[in-house]
């Protein structure tokens, strides 16, 4: 594979994130690195804002290490296995999930949410609704801070399939690589967390 480089008249603000990534993986480090810093770093922060629940300063904590991470890491890119911002999430979420292993916290209860959320996956065999999606529409429908309330009240792997999906911009492929868990779990967690949403909202929680 050849390196990537700019054309007369072309910068590093043009190229596409795969091409600036390849660049950092080769030695070329400071300005495509700053590019896609600048073009990826506040949905990044955003992301592990809600993953803490709202912890700003562990936030921009887990912000920066995992930046260092992408750096020391730059050598596993591989272009076309994933999308840089799927990639940038993923060691995001694995920095988030360390700290909490490192601090010996739990996630949000005592039951463990992702054993209980494929539990109910296994039970629930309602099929997806056609046409505009209505839990979009109730997200953007609804005040930030009843929003933001709602979603931090979620279990965690509820709430990062939501962020990631409509305040992220992922695609439904790529919040599956991110978590590492299959397309159609990633629609349950969506459809409880919805449920859930639905709820406490309509219900004026």
């Amino acid at each position: 594979m050849q390196t990537p480089s700019a054309s007369p008249g072309t910068g590093l603000a043009d190229l596409p994130d795969e091409d600036l990534m390849v660049l950092v993986a080769r030695g070329i480090v400071q300005e495509p690195a700053t590019e896609l810093f600048a073009r990826h770093n506040r949905d990044l922060f955003n992301f592990l804002a809600w993953l803490t629940g709202g912890n700003l300063a562990e936030a921009e904590d887990l912000a920066q290490k995992t930046w260092l991470r992408l750096i020391s890491r730059c050598s596993d890119y591989r272009p076309g296995a994933a999308t840089f911002r799927t990639w940038l999430f993923q060691i995001a979420r694995n920095a988030f999930i360390d700290a909490r292993r490192a601090a010996s916290e739990r996630l949000r209860s005592n039951v463990d949410p992702e054993a209980a959320i494929e539990r109910e996956t296994t039970a629930d065999h309602s099929t997806r609704e056609a046409g505009p999606d209505p839990e979009a529409s109730l997200v953007a429908g609804e005040s930030r801070d009843r929003l933001h309330a709602a979603l931090l009240a979620l279990p965690v792997a509820q709430r990062e399939v939501v962020v990631l999906r409509y305040f992220g911009n992922l695609s439904l492929d790529e919040v599956s690589a991110t978590v590492g868990a299959g397309v159609e779990t990633v629609r349950s967690r969506l459809r409880y967390a919805y449920r859930a949403l639905r709820s406490r909202l309509e219900g004026g929680a």
